[in-house]
This record gives C-alpha cells, sequence and structure tokens, in this order.
C-alpha cells in the first residue's frame, strides 16, 4: 500500500513519527523563540537601567572633580597665605625680641640713678666728688638760693661718704 505521497505503506508510522519530532522541534524553537524574547526585553530594560545609572556616577563625578579641583586651589591659596604669615611671624619675633631687649635696657637704666655731665674735664673733682658738685650745682643755680644739695644728693645718689 502506497500513500498519497508515494511513499510505502510502512513508511507511514515512521512518517507520523517524524511529523511528531518535527512538530516537538518546532514547538521548542517557538517556545525558545519566546524565551529569547522575554530575555531580551529583559535585558533591554536592565541594559537602559545600566546606562541610566552610569550616566548620574558619571555626572557625580564630574560635580567631585569640580569640586576637588576648587578645593586645590582654596588650598593653594591658604598654603600661600600660610607661608606669608609665617614669614611676617618671624619677622614680628625679631621685632619683639629687639623691643624686649631695647625694654629691658630702659628699665635698668631707669632704676639707676646716675647723672652725667658733660663738657666737665676729668680730675677737676680732686678726692672730695660729692663737694665738687655741691660746689657746681650751687654756682650753676644760684636761683634756688640755699637748697640742701649735700642731703639731697646723698639721699637721692647715696654718694659715699668721706
Amino acid at each position: 500500500m502506497e500513500t498519497d505521497m508515494g511513499a510505502p505503506a510502512g513508511n507511514a508510522y515512521a512518517m507520523g513519527t517524524k511529523a511528531g519530532i518535527l512538530q516537538s522541534i518546532y514547538s521548542s524553537i517557538k517556545e525558545l523563540q519566546t524565551e529569547t524574547r522575554i530575555e531580551s526585553r529583559r535585558a533591554r530594560i536592565a541594559t537602559k537601567r545600566l546606562q541610566g545609572t552610569v550616566r548620574k556616577v558619571a555626572k557625580s563625578c564630574t560635580e567631585i572633580e569640580a569640586k576637588l579641583c576648587s578645593m586645590e586651589e582654596r588650598i593653594v591659596a591658604v598654603e600661600e597665605d600660610v607661608d606669608t604669615l609665617k614669614e611676617q611671624s618671624a619677622a614680628r619675633d625679631g621685632q619683639l625680641t629687639d623691643v624686649m631687649w631695647k625694654m629691658e635696657d630702659l628699665e635698668n637704666r631707669q632704676r639707676r640713678n646716675n647723672l652725667r655731665f658733660l663738657g666737665i674735664p676729668e680730675g677737676l673733682e680732686g678726692s672730695n666728688i660729692q663737694a665738687y658738685m655741691v660746689n657746681l650745682l650751687r654756682g650753676a643755680f644760684p636761683e634756688l638760693g640755699n637748697w640742701d644739695w649735700e642731703n639731697e644728693l646723698q639721699r637721692v645718689y647715696r654718694f659715699p661718704t668721706t
């Protein structure tokens, strides 16, 4: 017996089995295509989300870079100011030291009860400097009259007694 196709009748079973296998393969291919489309859509959605995230990260990196550049500029300016202030401080320290030495010298000089008489030749005072100074001052300031030069000089300048 022959079928319409010209194949012998014994082959009909084989043909039915082959058709069933082909149908099964076709169904599997359709399922794979559907699953592939679904996975493809999921991949596109995930890719779009990833691209959005990458854009956000890139924008954040750009903003951070701008902030870092600004901070670097400010840090350089602050470092320059600190260097200037260190130099000024060192100069002020030197000036302060000089002023302190001058003040110390002035305080020490102020504590001294010394008078300097300029223009008087050395050796004229003889052995009694107090008597010489009393006579010199009485002659230089006659308007003070009877002022007690001896006691005042002794009190203030503590001349040695003879």
